[in-house]
């Protein structure tokens, strides 16, 4: 998403409100009062939001009128969150004098007056946020003066018009969450001073024009969520300004190009969701500012690269659905800063790092669905603010750490080769909303105290070699959508509080030794929508 501009209307009140040249002051104070009427008079819901706008009140006195402090012309109409329905009128167009237009988080609808061209001294142009159909007028190209310009989160529609290219003097634009079709203009290279390019979220087709690489001021490039093609141009490398590039979920194919480790004061570099190949680039490793780096659901291949431990600033590392091969390197435990690390969806092997026990702000970890083998280091219980831990669909062996008693959140670790009992502090974590230890070899009893989970919404120990008996404590879990304890080896009733689980809606004890009826209380559960209790022993009548 883009960054938020906080444009200096101080620049306003110095700049355009001093003294406008003569030749721009074409239009009486009259004529503009009576033009400002007429745009009041389309705008159907305005005489809440524009009350003052009478001829009893001075003009210049109007809610988001500004005028010049000498020839007191409308310079500035800032009209933001005013609640305005209706049209945008193309009588603004005449209002000569205008500098800036800021009709923006309204709900405005209709298309855009191609008339606003005949503002020559407009620089601030900002109508996103509201319900603007049709196309982006090309005659906006005759701004020559204009730096800003701000139609994001609209419906517009149609190509991005050539002749923006045209508009030298721009700065920011911002075109995002729209219905935009078509190729991006190559004629935007042109534009030497751009700093900011949001063209994200739209139905944006064709190639990543090479000739963006040329506009060296450029800070900001948003084209995420379109369906653009062909390879990365390598002459993004060449912005040396670059802060943020986000190209995620789009259609691009080819290599991350090695020139990206160039762009050094990247911060934020977002690749994800596309269709690249090859390895990673060690070059990356020269962004020593990063702090996410987001190359996930490509079809990556070859070893994570060992230069990715050496960013002090990184916050998130997202690798995951690739086809990374290899060890999951040593350096990563470098990564102090670190709060999100994704590898899942891999073909990595190799043992978990210790290391990763010492990076003291993770709070996600998710290596799910590799070939990672050996034991779960018992330094992960070092992580304190951790809030995920997924571990589930690899190789590990042994038994389940009782330090990992600190993740908030959710824990899973299913689907390995686990053995010996679970763990008692695991039951003593009152935030845990997610505990899944399916397909393990996991022995001995359910405690009483997993009744101190209060939170949990999910709990899935089916498959495993558990025995004993169901605890009674289990229907103190009120918060409980899912209860999986199947295809173990438990004995016993099935207790009768399990019918104060109002909330429950997967209940399955199939294929264990349980014996007994199948309690009355089941039928208090109103949202159950699966219950499986097939493969025990249980006799009496069905209670439904």
């Amino acid at each position: 998403m883009a960054p938020l501009l906080l444009f200096p209307l101080i620049m306003l009140s110095t700049f355009s409100i001093s003294a406008i040249p003569h030749s721009l002051n074409n239009v009486s104070r009259q004529q503009q009062q009576y033009l400002l009427l007429q745009f009041k008079a389309s705008s159907f819901n305005s005489t809440t939001s524009l009350a003052d706008w009478t001829p009893v009140h001075p003009l210049c006195n109007w809610s988001g009128v500004t005028c010049a402090r000498s020839s007191h012309s409308v310079v500035s109409l800032n009209l933001s969150r005013m609640n305005l329905h209706g049209t945008i009128s193309p009588v603004i167009g005449n209002l000569s004098s205008l500098l800036s237009l800021d009709l923006s988080k309204n709900a405005l609808t209709g298309i855009i007056p191609p008339a606003l061209s005949s503002c020559r001294s407009l620089y601030y142009l900002d109508l996103s946020f509201n319900q603007l159909h049709g196309i982006i007028p090309s005659e906006l190209s005759l701004l020559m003066n204009l730096m800003i310009l701000r139609l994001e989160a609209n419906n517009l529609i149609g190509t991005i018009p050539t002749e923006l290219g045209m508009v030298t003097h721009i700065q920011y634009i911002y075109l995002g969450e729209n219905k935009l079709s078509g190729t991006i203009p190559r004629s935007l290279g042109n534009l030497s001073g751009l700093c900011i390019l949001d063209l994200g979220v739209n139905n944006l087709t064709g190639a990543i024009p090479p000739e963006l690489g040329m506009v060296t001021q450029l800070q900001y490039l948003y084209l995420e969520v379109n369906n653009l093609s062909g390879t990365i141009p390598s002459s993004l490398g060449n912005l040396s300004a670059l802060v943020e590039l986000v190209l995620e979920v789009n259609n691009l194919t080819g290599v991350i190009p090695p020139e990206l480790g160039m762009a050094t004061h990247l911060q934020y570099l977002c690749l994800g969701g596309n269709k690249l190949s090859s390895t990673i680039p060690s070059s990356l490793g020269n962004l020593s500012a990063l702090g996410i780096l987001d190359l996930q659901e490509n079809n990556l291949q070859g070893s994570i690269p060992p230069e990715l431990g050496m960013f002090s600033q990184l916050e998130y590392l997202c690798l995951g659905a690739n086809k990374l091969s290899g060890t999951i390197p040593i350096s990563l435990g470098n990564l102090s800063a670190l709060l999100n690390l994704d590898l899942e969806v891999n073909n990595l092997t190799g043992a978990i790092l210790p290391e990763l026990g010492i990076l003291p702000h993770l709070q996600y970890l998710y290596l799910w669905r590799n070939k990672l083998s050996g034991t779960i280091p018992s330094s992960l219980g070092n992580l304190s603010s951790l809030v995920e831990l997924d571990l589930g669909l690899n190789n590990l062996t042994g038994a389940i750490p009782a330090t990992l008693s600190g993740c908030r959140v959710e824990l899973e670790l299913a689907k390995n080769d686990l053995s010996g009992m679970i763990p008692r502090e695991l039951y003593m974590l009152p935030h845990l909303q997610y505990l899944n230890l399916r397909r393990n070899k996991l022995s001995g009893t359910i405690p009483s105290s997993l009744g101190n989970l209060s939170a949990l919404t999910d709990l899935d120990l089916a498959v495993n070699n558990l025995q004993g008996s169901i605890p009674p404590e289990l229907g103190t879990l009120i918060h409980l959508q899912a209860l999986y304890l199947s295809k173990n080896s438990l004995s016993g009733t099935i207790p009768n509080s399990l019918g104060n689980l109002s909330v429950l809606r997967n209940l399955s004890l199939s294929e264990n030794h349980l014996q007994g009826s199948i309690p009355l209380e089941l039928r208090t559960l109103t949202q159950l929508q699966f219950l499986y209790l097939d493969k025990n022993k249980l006799s009496g009548t069905i209670p439904w």
